[in-house]
């Protein structure tokens, strides 16, 4: 289906999520890409993550609102970018979900998680000890749920190889509800930085959203110098 959910980010980007209800063979029929493109969607042998793939090229394009292709690559740091647009992008997906941001300038990250038991098994392997020590007691799984998919949004948005979440990405105390902002900072690679992130759970309260975006710089555009 199209997207079901979109908001506005401030005055530079929007945010998208799509619900995955088609097949993989609609989804095709619906979407055309490169010959490079196309040789990474073979090398996907399951069909959820064929469909997590197509979900966000088309939720892009439909964002965008665009006649041509949006096409894509990876830098040599794993983060995604267009190629062929002068756009900041971030996607995620998660169960039935596929998000998207993007931005005009400002570099964006982007992370839906499914809520799970699990995620208690891994507090200390993701957490700083101070963190540790601000997690409630009550709906601590949900807590533990927000945090994680904050830190995976920080680290989309940084785009840097060797950060360690439990070690480089600080993530402020706040009160849980349905959805809220709270504070988030990075500290590697020389650079401090600060960010506002904010959450938000599904109707169905089966998943959490976390998109922030870095309000202090503009986004070098592509034909800028390295």
């Amino acid at each position: 289906m199209p997207i079901i959910y979109r908001r506005n980010i401030k005055n530079h980007g929007v945010l998208g999520v799509w619900k995955i209800t088609e097949s993989v063979d609609d989804m095709l029929s619906m979407i055309q890409f490169s010959k490079e493109d196309y040789i990474t969607f073979e090398k996907f042998k399951i069909k959820s993550r064929q469909a997590h793939w197509l979900a966000y090229r088309l939720a892009a394009r439909q964002l965008l609102d665009v006649d041509e292709e949006c096409n894509f690559f990876y830098d040599d740091n794993g983060k995604l970018h267009f190629s062929n647009l002068d756009y900041q992008i971030s996607v995620t997906h998660s169960g039935i979900y596929a998000g998207v941001i993007i931005s005009r300038n400002r570099y964006v990250g982007l992370d839906i998680e499914k809520l799970g038991d699990r995620i208690g098994d891994l507090a200390d392997k993701f957490l700083m000890e101070e963190e540790l020590k601000n997690l409630p007691t009550e709906n601590r799984q949900r807590y533990l749920t927000v945090l994680w998919s904050a830190k995976e949004a920080l680290y989309k948005l940084f785009g840097k190889p060797k950060v360690q979440f439990d070690r480089d990405i600080y993530l402020g105390p706040f009160e849980l509800k349905r959805k809220g902002t709270f504070e988030g900072r990075i500290d590697n690679y020389g650079v401090v930085r600060d960010y506002e992130l904010e959450y938000e759970f599904s109707d169905d309260d089966e998943y959490v959203l976390v998109h922030c975006s870095d309000e202090n710089i503009n986004a070098k555009a592509k034909n800028e110098d390295s």
